[in-house]
């Protein structure tokens, strides 16, 4: 109970962590496997790998800024690499005279290992953080934990995810931040080269969410997916007639045997737009 009481009163820092890079999932990513992103979204889908996976992905976010993505999964073991680019920021002093520009930068390394009990995929990655904003830095280090369970009839993936469990290691100045811990509940029901899913999401900085979403296969090797975030409705300002829209993110992707290839869009209007592409290769 202590460990709960904590991370709810802490302050709450790296809030990069609660953007998903990923085009391939749409977002709708706790409940899958098998695809080489097991570690970013859910470690216990780690528990069910039967191939290897490199993969890599890139966010062209708002107000300029850059996210990055590369995985590698084999068998029960993965590792992944987040990076963000803040861009350049103009500096000033207290009189409001311009100092040159500073920089924004965090890196997360994660590390997840998968494994059985009673026919139950269980995983946990270990991840470290470093944070760079002008000339200071943090650490920090936390873990994720997942639970997934597939019922073969009629084909239901359930998943669990608890992620961002973890803290400061070292603060920017005085006081040590918590990571944004989330909690991912989902349920994915699979269909010949299509899926239907639900997830249920409680983040640290917002209250219940909903997202839900799928995919369909078009023709052979083409799929259009789309998912819609109840979370994101709140960046809707009335100043457009579509952003009611605001939520939604849509996409499509090309299959061959090997390669997978994923670009997404997700509109956030005065904000912007978030342009996802992914390639993952292996099987």
């Amino acid at each position: 109970m202590s460990i709960i009481l904590f991370f709810l009163v802490t302050n709450i820092g790296f809030e990069h962590l609660t953007v998903d890079p990923v085009a391939h999932r749409v977002g709708m990513g706790y409940a899958q496997f098998g695809d080489g992103y097991s570690v970013h979204y859910n470690p216990a889908g780690l528990a069910y790998g039967l191939g290897s996976y490199y993969s890599a992905s890139y966010l062209n976010y708002i107000c300029d800024t850059h996210f990055g993505y590369l995985g590698f999964e084999r068998g029960q073991i993965g590792v992944g690499i987040r990076y963000f680019n803040g861009g350049s920021i103009k500096k000033t002093d207290e009189l409001g005279i311009e100092q040159g520009s500073f920089g924004v930068h965090f890196i997360d390394f994660n590390l997840g290992k998968g494994f059985f009990y009673k026919d139950i995929g269980f995983g946990i990655s270990v991840k470290g953080v470093y944070a760079n904003i002008d000339t200071l830095t943090s650490l920090g280090a936390g873990v994720d934990i997942g639970v997934l369970y597939i019922l073969p009839e009629p084909e239901i993936q359930i998943g669990l995810a608890v992620k961002n469990i973890g803290s400061g290691l070292k603060p920017f100045i005085e006081s040590n931040e918590s990571f944004p811990y989330e909690i991912n509940v989902g349920v994915i029901k699979r269909f010949t080269d299509s899926w239907v899913g639900l997830d249920i999401v409680k983040p640290a900085l917002m209250d219940f969410g909903v997202r839900v979403g799928g995919s369909y296969s078009v023709i052979a090797n083409f799929n259009l997916k789309a998912s819609y975030n109840t979370l994101l409705s709140s960046i809707s300002t009335g100043s457009s007639g579509f952003d009611f829209l605001a939520g939604l993110t849509v996409g499509f992707a090309v299959n061959t045997n090997t390669i997978c290839l994923n670009y997404s869009y997700s509109p956030y209007f005065d904000l912007g737009g978030g342009h996802r592409i992914s390639v993952s290769i292996g099987g």
